[in-house]
């Protein structure tokens, strides 16, 4: 009788044990995947950066090219991040960005003035003046920046959006 009740301990220490290490080790786990993930599935936040009012054409001069230079923090380290748009006025009140990034592999576009196309010198993708793909390998067409204008000055999000989401906001 005696050997019962001693086999019933060490069965519930037994368990105790497992069951203990077991959620050591689950939360461990999870603080580790925590850490070693990091913020990396989190959203960074868009910026809005004031554009000159010079740098930006009317509808009839075409695209002018803008240099986005602005701090972007990665974790623990803040760096300067820049990128490159095509802006112009479309109206007094309304403005657009078109990134420069190529949809197929992230070249650089630039805007041909006498075609009025956009060119991807890589691989040959062409783009019509709304981003819109017109011959080339490019799956989709030129993201755009979101833009606003506040008391007469004009501000791009560092965020792009795809072609036919939210571009504008007007104050």
């Amino acid at each position: 009788m005696g050997n019962e009740s001693d086999l019933n301990r060490r069965k519930f220490m037994e368990i105790g044990i497992y069951t203990i290490t077991s959620a050591i080790t689950a939360v461990s786990g999870v603080a580790l995947a925590r850490f070693a993930v990091g913020t990396s599935f989190e959203k960074k936040k868009s910026k809005w950066i004031e554009l000159n009012s010079e740098d930006v054409r009317d509808a009839d001069e075409g695209f002018a090219r803008v240099v986005l230079e602005y701090e972007q923090k990665d974790g623990w380290l803040t760096a300067t991040t820049r990128s490159l748009a095509y802006v112009k006025r479309i109206k007094e009140d309304e403005v657009i960005a078109i990134s420069a990034s190529c949809s197929h592999l992230g070249c650089i576009v630039t805007w041909d003035e006498e075609q009025k196309i956009f060119k991807c010198p890589c691989h040959d993708g062409r783009y019509d003046m709304e981003g819109k793909v017109i011959s080339g390998p490019p799956p989709g067409p030129l993201r755009r920046h979101k833009t606003k204008i506040e008391d007469g000055t004009i501000m791009l999000a560092t965020e792009t959006v795809p072609y036919g989401g939210d571009t504008h906001e007007r104050a």
